[in-house]
């Protein structure tokens, strides 16, 4: 579908041309009726005539500019074209003048009436003469407005507003020039305005013809080629288009050109030769600036060199799974430059394991022969020292260089790679001179250095944050295969109310609890804590949970159990690692809860009647002791249920979290909260314990992992509500951020005993 913006421009290109072409049509009319009429039209014609000539050219003109913008060429490229445009046209001036051919003219005889032209107003006598002007006017007048349109691209080229205004300024002088000239006679001489207006465009067009900012960017090569073009475009401007050429006398090239292109129009005619001049004075200029700049080419392509070796390393930048490709671009960096014959980069492993930096590439240069022939150490020593470049101009006379004259290491420079105030290590450059380096060389070299410690420092913090997140990636997977290690719903068991949460400080904790179905009227439940955080507290209590569905069933007595437990740990358990834990079974037909502790906290217990206590029997960690001491030291709670009754198991970190004023929650605030809700059921309770801890910490996170089972013992007697899991939110929100984790909660109501 063509856009209506195309169809405006394909409107417009249409309109340009129409009005071109009606104007070389209105040109052959004009002087058809002049040679028919046997003399010229009168003057309102005459204005008319150079009216419509000047709006056709115009048009012209708008379509070659905007032709050149869209299809731009290099300057080598623009000076062929145009080379081959003027050889066109002045084979096309001599094809034309070949037309009917006049004999040379007699002594005595003006050639011009030789020409068909009448002597006195300049009519065309014969229609011959009338084709030739018209043809020559065309071919001429579009080869002006066609080197004008590609000679403004190299003008305008870095174009600032100075130069645009300069080249309008040109144009329009030359323009107010040529249609000063529209009621002159052809051959008449200029008159004192349109000499001071010609001055004028002239000056222009020497200012205009010294823009030549394009040259700067040349190689040796293409400046070569350049000035060569130039001169031919040159030659045949003024060999074959020029003042030599349009000569009326016998011998010149194209003699009646130019006496054929006045009378056909005098302003087209100035206009023609002040392009023509114009065009000289630029070839002239660019002629001689091009063998001006020819010494300093060596230094823009330096400078080129450097442009390109900063681009390549800012490109490497994002190559940051590859640290040779890296390592090789910076190394290469100052040879690329021009700057050095070779480089080699030293750098410290990222672990750091030696004191200096060692070569990890070489551009030019043998890194490993270079570690024996270069004092690494001694030099990054001074470089870390200095924080700048060092500089040997004549390398072989240091004693930290072992190279001999022809060795290729006449001059050196060590650079810093500084990033964060750190030396990363140093970037080397070597020419097989002495006194090889300048000043601004020197430069070059500490800014790729210093663009190289960057790119290496974004490596290795890129490297860094994608290891955090890999390992944040597989915490969350081990948080997610921990939660579900915990029971995903509580028992149903007659008469009881049960209520747990737990939360890790970190991704993965070590704070257990569990239960598990002894036999129908028989529960177990366990709370354990791994001492320590994180990964391995984790598996340890992945380990425990495994020792505890196990051995539960086979060994159902805390005493037993927990023996048993501590057997199987003592292999697995490293010297410095234990493990707290409460054990209990709940008999609902005996209506008894007993628990064992091995050196965990004591369960919390609270009557409904009133009255709380800690339950502290015997025993140590499962670990601490292989022999039989562990069995020895352990002791059995026994405890008559009472409907009512409320026991609180829990790790240290319920009692032992600190608020901001690092005071402790404490076992006091926790026997307080349970005395205080004690007529409530499990649940609830279990919410005031959580909800004055929080109160308690504010805005801190846990200190360690935290655990709280509720148990509420209604009786026999009790009703049979619906059992249920409630989530609760973490105090932080935050999966990674090193906080505790969301809280496993899980509730059950008791449910009455079948009758």
């Amino acid at each position: 579908m063509i856009s209506l913006a195309s169809l405006r421009s394909s409107a417009r290109s249409v309109l340009l041309g129409l009005a071109f072409a009606t104007s070389v049509i209105v040109a052959f009319g004009f002087h058809v009726l002049a040679w028919t009429s046997g003399g010229m039209p009168d003057t309102l014609l005459r204005v008319l005539f150079h009216l419509v000539m000047l709006v056709g050219y115009g048009a012209l003109w708008i379509v070659a500019v905007e032709h050149a913008e869209r299809n731009r060429h290099g300057p080598a490229r623009t000076f062929w074209a145009l080379t081959l445009f003027a050889l066109g046209a002045t084979v096309a001036s001599v094809l034309t003048l070949l037309v009917a051919r006049p004999p040379a003219a007699p002594e005595g005889v003006d050639p011009e009436l030789l020409l068909g032209f009448d002597l006195d107003s300049g009519t065309p006598i014969v229609l011959a003469a009338v084709f030739k002007m018209n043809a020559l006017g065309l071919v001429k007048g579009i080869f002006a407005v066609v080197l004008l349109a590609r000679l403004r691209l190299l003008v305008l080229v870095k174009r600032t507003r100075t130069s645009q205004r300069n080249w309008n300024l040109m144009l329009t002088m030359m323009a107010v020039s040529a249609i000063a000239t529209a009621f002159t006679s052809a051959g008449s001489d200029t008159d004192r305005w349109q000499t001071v207006l010609l001055i004028a465009a002239l000056v222009l067009m020497v200012v205009n013809s010294f823009r030549l900012s394009w040259i700067v960017s040349l190689s040796f090569r293409q400046k070569m080629t350049a000035a060569g073009l130039s001169l031919l475009l040159l030659l045949v401007l003024v060999a074959g288009l020029g003042v030599g050429a349009d000569a009326v006398a016998a011998g010149a090239f194209a003699p009646g050109s130019h006496a054929y292109l006045e009378h056909f129009s005098y302003p087209l005619s100035s206009f023609f030769e002040q392009s023509i001049l114009f065009g000289i004075l630029y070839c002239s200029t660019t002629i001689l600036s091009l063998l001006f700049h020819l010494p300093t080419t060596g230094d823009f392509q330096q400078r080129a060199g450097e442009r390109a070796a900063m681009h390549s390393l800012a490109h490497q930048v994002g190559d940051v799974f590859d640290a040779a490709r890296l390592h090789e671009a910076i190394s290469r960096s100052p040879v690329d430059a021009g700057c050095a014959h070779a480089a080699w980069l030293t750098l410290h492993d990222e672990e750091a394991t030696s004191l200096h930096p060692r070569p990890v590439h070489g551009h030019g240069v043998d890194v490993i022969r270079m570690e024996h022939v270069v004092d690494h150490d001694a030099l990054y020593d001074q470089v870390a020292a200095d924080r700048k470049p060092v500089v040997l101009e004549q390398a072989v006379a240091d004693h930290r260089i072992k190279a001999l004259p022809g060795d290729g290491i006449g001059s050196l420079v060590a650079a810093p790679l500084i990033a964060r105030d750190r030396v990363l290590g140093v970037l080397f450059a070597s020419k097989n001179v002495a006194l090889g380096f300048e000043r601004d060389e020197v430069e070059t070299i500490a800014l790729l250095a210093a663009q190289g410690a960057l790119a290496i420092e974004n490596s290795r913090l890129f490297k860094q944050q994608v290891e955090r997140e890999r390992l944040a990636r597989e915490l969350s997977i081990a948080r997610e295969v921990q939660r579900r290690l915990l029971p995903q719903n509580l028992p149903d068991v007659p008469g009881v109310g049960l209520a747990a949460a737990w939360a890790s400080a970190h991704e993965v904790g070590g704070d257990y609890y569990d239960f598990v179905r002894l036999d129908e009227h028989r529960l177990g439940l366990i709370v354990a804590d791994v001492s320590g955080k994180g990964t391995s507290a984790a598996f340890y209590m992945a380990e425990m949970q495994g020792i505890f569905q196990s051995a539960s069933r086979l060994a159902p007595s805390p005493t037993e159990f927990l023996t048993h437990a501590n057997l199987a740990l003592a292999d697995s358990l490293e010297r410095n690692v234990f493990i707290t834990c409460i054990y209990g079974v709940l008999d609902t037909r005996e209506e008894t809860l007993v628990l064992g502790r091995a050196g965990h906290c004591p369960a919390a217990s609270v009557h409904l009647a009133g009255g709380a206590t800690f339950l502290r029997s015997g025993g140590m960690g499962l670990g601490l002791d292989r022999s039989d001491l562990f069995r020895r030291s352990l002791t059995e709670s026994r405890i008559r249920l009472q409907p009512g009754d409320v026991f609180a198991l829990y790790t240290d970190g319920v009692v032992e979290s600190r608020n901001a004023s690092q005071e402790e929650f404490g076992y006091d605030r926790l026997l307080a909260v349970l005395e205080r809700n004690r007529h409530e059921d499990a649940h609830d309770i279990h919410d005031a314990v959580l909800k004055e801890l929080s109160g308690f910490l504010g805005d801190k996170d846990y200190d360690d992992d935290m655990t709280l089972v509720v148990l509420k013992w209604h009786g026999i007697t009790g009703s049979r509500p619906t059992t249920g899991r409630t989530g609760r939110k973490d105090r932080s929100g935050e999966v990674f951020s090193g906080a505790q984790s969301e809280p496993h909660a899980l509730t059950a109501t008791p449910t009455a005993p079948p009758r």
